[in-house]
């Protein structure tokens, strides 16, 4: 009886929705109509080619310094935009409408898995402003992006099908309409499952544009004119989600074979592992892994591990590491006397693996962080001043054994005060951030860059001829000044100054008197006019 009920049931729903589907195209048609005796199709056509017009000039205008022309043209833009939603909206109903009632399953475009290489990353930028598109692409290819232009969607289209780039930068508003390029993003869904970025620029902020990136899935939202160190700085961390280096631990335990479990259970975690059974080795062990953590045992028949922690503790370079130790020992008191002696956690054994694996990831991640925060400069994420000294002394102490040539570089800002007192002090910050993104995308990995105080870098080149590092110095002091800083809606650029000095092959260059040489060729740049690099001949 059930079984026939439902039977019924389904049956009149299937009477109910033939019987919808034969009246939807009169109801559409209804629809229609009322639209057409508001206005023609060929005036229709007008406002779409007009709305076209004032939105490339919307969006060009304030990028090459027309603020108020923008504004202007951004009024008139929303009227037309508004007269013409009606018309795509209805378009969108009769499409809906004639493709019958939907499917199960959306059908997705099938694309095959295309790898991305990323040694110089190919970016789609979608932007029917060719000025506006050129723009954004020498500003992009300053920070060493390729970029291959689109001015409409169909073009982009047809790209995406055939290559996949390691990113896609669309405006919102293209010729196929006011919300195509976020459409754009929403077709091409599967990029996201492909890890590829996908980002809008518009000069719109309102809550139909924004609305429509977000049901896009979109990663980013920027709006004209665009702040390109803060666009390349999203970019770099989309993109480049590097994986984490492996925490390195070195197991300082007496036994054999618990030691080689210790190891085991850690590097099935993915970490790096050294074992030491002998603690007379523990010194030299330390220098060659430099490790996040020490995993030691308390009691070992040569010394124990409070004395081997101390001995650690001895040298500078080791205070902040972890000591985790390890031990059978279960008398909380014994426990607190032995952690007082410089170490940070007490395991007692035996000891489960997951909870042995959990305990060196909390400490070694939290030495990271701490050790991050010490060495890096807050604002850029470069070295300060202080590590970029120390590593400055490494450098040449390794030139002079291995007897190569580095070159090393002083870098000012020109006129930074004018910039903080016309722009104010956060667009300083921007322009300083912007210097700092310029130098790390365009220097080598091995390359070493410090922020030295203020709007002063500084920049170790190993293994350089004082040629080659003037050359690239020169190159990045070019690219700087194309680079346009943004104050609200203003846009501006800025040039730096740069002196460069050079320790030759088999020579013992003092660092004072390297950064001396240094600082007197940036000096002479200052001096002679700004915007120029100079450099400090060795002594014959």
């Amino acid at each position: 009886m059930d079984e026939q009920r439902q039977q019924t049931k389904h049956t009149k729903l299937q009477v109910l929705r033939a019987q919808y589907a034969a009246e939807l195209p009169q109801r559409i048609a209804a629809i229609q109509c009322g639209w057409e005796a508001v206005d023609s199709p060929d005036t229709r056509n007008q406002i779409n080619e007009l709305h076209r017009l004032v939105h490339s000039l919307n969006g060009s205008a304030g990028s090459f310094g027309y603020v108020r022309l923008s504004h202007a043209a951004r009024d008139l833009e929303n009227v037309l935009a508004a007269r013409m939603e009606i018309g795509t909206l209805l378009a969108r109903l009769r499409s809906i409408a004639d493709a019958g009632p939907d499917s199960e399953r959306p059908v997705e475009i099938a694309m095959p898995r295309i790898f991305i290489a990323m040694e110089n990353p190919l970016l789609y930028v979608v932007e029917d402003d060719p000025l506006l598109a050129k723009e954004i692409a020498a500003q992009l290819d300053t920070y060493g992006w390729e970029v291959q232009l689109f001015t409409n969607a169909t073009e982009a289209r047809k790209a995406l099908r055939q290559q996949l780039p390691a990113a896609v930068i669309a405006d919102v508003i293209l010729p196929e309409g006011v919300l195509a390029g976020a459409e754009l993003l929403q077709q091409f869904q599967f990029l996201a499952d492909q890890g590829i970025p996908r980002l809008l620029i518009s000069v719109r902020w309102d809550w139909e544009a924004r609305l429509a990136a977000a049901r896009a899935g979109a990663d980013a939202y920027f709006v004209k004119p665009l702040d390109f160190t803060l666009l390349t700085d999203v970019l770099d961390k989309l993109i480049y989600r590097e994986d984490p280096q492996p925490y390195r631990v070195l197991v300082v335990e007496d036994t054999q074979e618990l030691a080689e479990h210790y190891a085991e259970v850690l590097r099935a975690a993915g970490m790096q592992v050294w074992v030491v059974t002998e603690p007379s080795k523990l010194l030299d062990s330390l220098a060659a892994c430099k490790p996040d953590l020490v995993l030691m045992d308390l009691y070992m028949p040569d010394c124990t591990g409070v004395e081997a922690a101390r001995v650690i503790r001895q040298d500078a370079g080791y205070l902040a590491v972890p000591i985790v130790y390890l031990s059978t020992e279960s008398e909380r008191q014994r426990q607190l006397a032995a952690l007082q002696i410089g170490a940070d956690d007490f395991l007692e054994k035996p000891i489960y693996d997951n909870y042995l694996v959990s305990t060196v990831t909390l400490h070694a991640a939290r030495f990271r962080t701490l050790a991050s925060l010490i060495r890096q400069d807050s604002m850029t994420g470069l070295l300060n001043h202080i590590s970029f000294k120390l590593q400055l002394e490494s450098e040449l102490a390794r030139s002079r054994r291995a007897a190569s040539p580095l070159t090393f570089v002083m870098i000012d800002i020109d006129c930074f005060k004018h910039v903080n007192d016309c722009y104010g002090h956060p667009t300083g910050d921007r322009v300083i951030k912007s210097m700092a993104k310029l130098l790390t995308k365009r220097l080598r990995k091995s390359d070493m860059i410090g922020r030295y105080g203020g709007e002063e870098f500084a920049v170790i080149m190993p293994d350089t001829t004082l040629d080659i590092g003037f050359s690239v110095v020169n190159q990045l002091r070019e690219q700087f000044a194309d680079l346009r800083q943004i104050s609200g809606e203003e846009t501006f650029t800025c040039t730096f100054s740069a002196g460069v000095a050079t320790a030759p092959p088999g020579t013992a260059v003092a660092m004072a008197m390297l950064i001396q040489q240094a600082d007197a060729a940036l000096y002479a740049a200052k001096n002679q006019g700004r915007n120029q690099v100079h450099r400090t001949e060795p002594p014959a």
